[in-house]
């Protein structure tokens, strides 16, 4: 923990993650927040499903663009475009939406203003501890960024079910306008130049390293989005509504643990052999899910399963800041989030049909299916195009990046 308040007291540390606060909140509640208000507003559990992942998907859709203005104009005018129109496209459905295709109209044009946040952050660590103390950064950066997950589906559900589905959504809209000015107003932000493209340098799709990430997100997002929607869905359909909030933020408790233990003791495990092996370790744990009922065995389940995802998060920015083809430090990011939030939507809108018309267990098993496809692609992907990123350290896999 010595090392973790030293890393504290770097100047720019910790208003960057106060900073950042705020907009994760909103992302952290949003997919509760639409799903209880269109399913307020249409008495369907499927549309609430399409709606979120309508929302998800065109938020996934244009991450990669959004990533390529960043890269182009800088962070400060793209946070100024995007912050107030996701804040009003989140209070029209929480204040206009009356039937099923406004509710789901309104909830797409939410995902479609999404602000560009977490890809915005990743790269001011770098400037800020320097290339010594990515990794540290990485896991402080991703226990807190889960800590925020883990408060934002409770608070959604707790606003949604106590308050309104309404009001939920308001707060979404409003939490995202205070965060997205803070961070657009962080001097780290402002003065944020982009990385050169250098000469030469293959189009971010022509490398074969990222085409292979894009296929590993594609599968990973669609475990995301069977997951992500069976959960809440069999809390519903059991008239267990309560407990769709608990049993995701285990996910933020799994998530911190595993961040951290990642960031203190996994400092000499290279970032590819990492990432494999937190993701195999992931769907094993996973295998469980579609066999225990909602509650406390549930829980369970999830927060063991994402003690390994916390530490995958980490080894997997890693592993792109090795390969990913230089001038793209925002939009290589972005570009792999659309494609995983692509997936993602896929399996919320097929999750939820699937919940309602067959069983939200069948939902939970194809989670778990997709989930074990990931380190098989990783395996396959270390004895070519990611071989970079298994040498002995981070360090040294990002010095032999830049060299």
């Amino acid at each position: 923990m010595g090392q973790y308040r030293e890393f504290l007291r770097i100047p720019g540390v910790r208003p960057l993650l106060f900073a950042s606060t705020f907009g994760r909140l909103a992302y952290a509640m949003v997919s509760l927040a639409i799903f209880f208000q269109v399913q307020a507003v249409t008495g369907s559990v499927g549309a609430a499903g399409l709606a979120v992942g309508i929302s998800s998907g065109l938020g996934a859709m244009t991450a990669g663009p959004r990533g390529l203005i960043v890269d182009r104009f800088g962070q400060t005018r793209p946070l100024y475009a995007f912050v107030p129109a996701y804040a009003i496209s989140c209070l029209l459905l929480a204040f206009v939406a009356r039937d099923a295709v406004s509710a789901i109209v309104l909830s797409g044009l939410i995902g479609l203003t999404a602000p560009p946040i977490n890809i915005s952050i990743r790269p001011l660590w770098l400037d800020i501890v320097g290339q010594e103390r990515v990794r540290t950064a990485y896991s402080i950066d991703g226990a807190y960024h889960n800590a925020v997950m883990l408060l934002g589906p409770v608070i959604a559900t707790l606003v949604a079910l106590n308050v309104s589905p309404t009001a939920a959504v308001a707060a979404v809209g409003v939490s995202m306008l205070i965060g997205g000015l803070l961070l657009a107003f962080n001097p780290h932000s402002r003065a944020w130049v982009p990385e050169k493209r250098e000469h030469g340098e293959k189009g971010l799709m022509r490398s074969p390293a990222i085409r292979l990430l894009a296929v590993e997100g594609a599968v990973m997002g669609l475990s995301a989005g069977f997951i992500t929607i069976g959960i809440p869905a069999l809390a519903t359909l059991s008239g267990e509504e309560g407990l769709a909030g608990p049993t995701m933020a285990a996910m933020g408790v799994g998530a911190i643990i595993g961040s951290l233990w990642a960031g203190a003791k996994a400092t000499q495990i290279a970032p590819m052999n990492g990432l494999r092996a937190a993701t195999l370790l992931f769907a094993i744990a996973l295998l469980p899910l579609a066999f225990v009922p909602i509650g406390p065995a549930m829980m369970l389940v999830v927060l063991v399963a994402w003690l390994f995802i916390g530490p995958a998060n980490i080894f997997y920015l890693e592993v792109i800041d090795v390969v990913r083809p230089r001038g793209t430090a925002v939009a290589a990011l972005g570009t792999l989030w659309m494609i995983e939030g692509a997936g993602m939507a896929v399996g919320n809108a097929v999750g939820g049909w699937l919940a309602e018309t067959v069983n939200p267990h069948l939902t939970l098993g194809l989670g778990t299916l997709f989930a074990l496809a990931s380190p098989v692609i990783f395996t396959i992907g270390m004895r070519g195009v990611l071989k970079p990123a298994t040498k002995a350290t981070a360090k040294d896999a990002l010095d032999a990046s830049v060299t």
